[in-house]
């Protein structure tokens, strides 16, 4: 099924690669042909995306669209960006399997900006490591960069690029920041996150939400639910084993 998931972006805990600037201001010059990436969330400019398909389990494909500016009065007619991947670090993603962009993208007749749509499909090796796409805009003969690499955030002495976009996917899982006691629920696990989250009939980012604001009486409760439901299923000759093929074991206030 073809559907966007809602992303997760540059200000998730830890994995912004590049900073964000706060009011960056993009400088001003006398042309009118210069390109720039233009995602910004809440007035700030972001040079990174992050993606996740662990809150979407059933999804299988995403669409990033980057939105592309152009400085200037608009033209008559058509307008080509010139674009590439440049990313060839280790955890680059594979074109093809992993990620699709278009050979070509335009700004339209009459406007001055257009979107560059990354889409993203979700693999296995995504659960166990993140995968990079880098993109960068490039001269031609509609366009050029001369805005420069950088633009400098001066609140916190930070820089963003306008000509490059980093997008970051995975598909993991990660123990919640808080609210996760080992001594309920057991050693943290995906599928046993996605199991409580099946249980209580509730999606992943709200069980993620409920188990960080939890207080101790809905501890209490969620980790017995989990720990009825495993002695059900054992009693009945189906015990629940943890993806390394072990059973899935609760904490040692939950023997």
């Amino acid at each position: 099924m073809k559907k966007n998931i809602r992303y997760i972006t540059a200000i998730a805990a830890g994995l912004l690669l590049t900073a964000a600037c706060r009011k960056a201001e993009i400088p001003v010059y006398s042309t009118t042909n210069d390109i720039y990436f233009s995602v910004a969330r809440n007035e700030v400019i972001y040079d990174t995306t992050i993606v996740t398909f662990a809150y979407t389990p059933a999804t299988q494909d995403t669409t990033i669209r980057l939105l592309v500016r152009a400085l200037g009065t608009p033209a008559g007619h058509e307008r080509a960006v010139g674009y590439r991947v440049i990313d060839t670090s280790a955890s680059a993603a594979t074109a093809g399997s992993q990620f699709e962009i278009p050979s070509k993208i335009v700004i339209p007749a009459d406007s001055v900006n257009c979107y560059l749509p990354v889409k993203l499909h979700k693999t296995t090796e995504m659960a166990k490591r993140s995968f990079s796409v880098t993109l960068q805009l490039e001269n031609n003969s509609d366009f050029s960069t001369r805005l420069g690499v950088w633009v400098k955030d001066k609140t916190n002495n930070k820089f963003v690029s306008l000509v490059r976009h980093v997008i970051i996917v995975d598909n993991r899982l990660n123990k919640p920041d808080k609210g996760w006691y080992d001594d309920f629920y057991g050693p943290f696990t995906a599928k046993k996150m996605m199991l409580m989250s099946d249980l209580l009939e509730v999606s992943i980012m709200e069980f993620y939400t409920k188990v960080s604001t939890a207080d101790p009486g809905a501890t209490n409760f969620y980790a017995n639910y989990l720990k009825n439901y495993l002695k059900d299923m054992e009693a009945a000759g189906t015990p629940v084993m943890e993806e390394d093929g072990t059973p899935m074991k609760m904490g040692k206030y939950m023997q």
